[in-house]
């Protein structure tokens, strides 16, 4: 993504030598997808600077606005080093190093989380410092994974179909392969909890469920799914904190998004930089949409449900609770809305 600095775009500037030898202020048009946390990433500058150089009273940016970007670091031209060459091999390959994660090393590479976890066989977002990862679609794979298994496709719909729980499998796995929802599956299931295991065997579809036209005639609209969304996940105000949690027994920031988003569609237990990966980044937040911010890590590390007012619902380390985006604590630490449900 090039930015326009000073009347040129970053990376001639860069190329003539500007950046790095006299260039002290940048003049910045914000891109889609841009945010305050990334840009002082970009010029290695920090978000209170930016903010007070342009005056801004929030986190809050749009495409198409200018900003100054004052203290970019200045150093003296050296003389230019012939890059080493890299072989295939080093250029696909990563080694974990302390501190790194999934999304900082996406980021680093220009790939998703994902992609990331897709390349590697990865079942969760845990890496390990000495780990080698694969970074680039075309390489070969460090070791070999099992193959994954599918659900069998879905009878038709006026015939009874069941399935039977795999290993590894989830109500969001198994809903998503027959197009269902959840909430359908464990209607059909009679499950009180979202709680499987292997060998279970489930209903997913039965002679009373309705054509695919009729279902597609009723779906619910985008303002219905956030309604109900919002409802659900006020209903469990209180509930503790727990890591890992996605259950009304305890929750963790994505957890408690993986439970209420699969009350009106059908998602992937994801960690939060996973979730900011699969989403459409808006300028600022409307009811409904998701608030993201970086905490104990760099990169999306904690995510909340926008409730409009300037207020959003989400797992805290205290329980799941309410709380103010204007809030000094979360305000320093935004980084941006995404959009899921439309």
């Amino acid at each position: 993504m090039k930015k326009k600095i000073l009347g040129l775009t970053a990376s001639a500037v860069i190329g003539s030598g500007l950046i790095g030898s006299a260039a002290s202020a940048a003049s910045v048009t914000i891109q889609k997808g841009d945010s305050l946390w990334k840009l002082s990433r970009d010029y290695k500058t920090t978000i209170q600077t930016i903010k007070q150089t342009n005056k801004l009273t929030s986190d809050l940016i749009y495409p198409g606005q200018v900003l100054q970007i004052s203290g970019v670091q200045n150093s003296k031209p050296s003389a230019a080093k012939p890059a080493p060459v890299q072989t295939p091999a080093e250029t696909a390959a990563y080694t974990v190093k302390s501190g790194d994660s999934l999304w900082v090393i996406a980021a680093k590479h220009k790939v998703s989380v994902n992609e990331l976890k897709s390349w590697n066989g990865l079942k969760s977002d845990l890496i390990r410092p000495g780990q080698v990862l694969k970074v680039s679609k075309s390489a070969p794979s460090a070791a070999p994974s099992a193959p994954v298994q599918s659900p069998k496709p879905a009878a038709p719909v006026n015939q009874t179909s069941t399935y039977k729980v795999q290993l590894g499998d989830y109500l969001g796995k198994i809903a998503n392969a027959f197009d269902l929802t959840v909430a359908e599956l464990k209607a059909m299931n009679n499950l009180k909890s979202d709680t499987i295991y292997a060998g279970q065997v489930l209903k997913v579809k039965g002679s009373g469920a309705q054509p695919p036209k009729e279902v597609e005639e009723t779906k619910p609209s985008a303002s219905s799914k956030i309604d109900t969304m919002i409802a659900e996940a006020k209903k469990h105000i209180g509930v503790p904190y727990r890591w890992g949690g996605n259950t009304p027994s305890g929750f963790d920031c994505s957890g408690y998004m993986y439970y209420v988003l699969n009350k009106v569609t059908s998602v992937s237990r994801l960690s939060t930089a996973g979730y900011w990966d699969i989403m459409t980044s808006v300028s600022s937040p409307q009811k409904g949409d998701f608030v993201y911010f970086t905490t104990y890590k760099a990169g999306p590390s904690h995510m909340g449900i926008y409730l409009g007012n300037g207020e959003f619902i989400h797992a805290s380390s205290s329980g799941v609770t309410v709380s103010k985006l204007d809030n000094s604590y979360w305000k320093a630490r935004y980084l941006g809305a995404k959009r899921y449900l439309k």
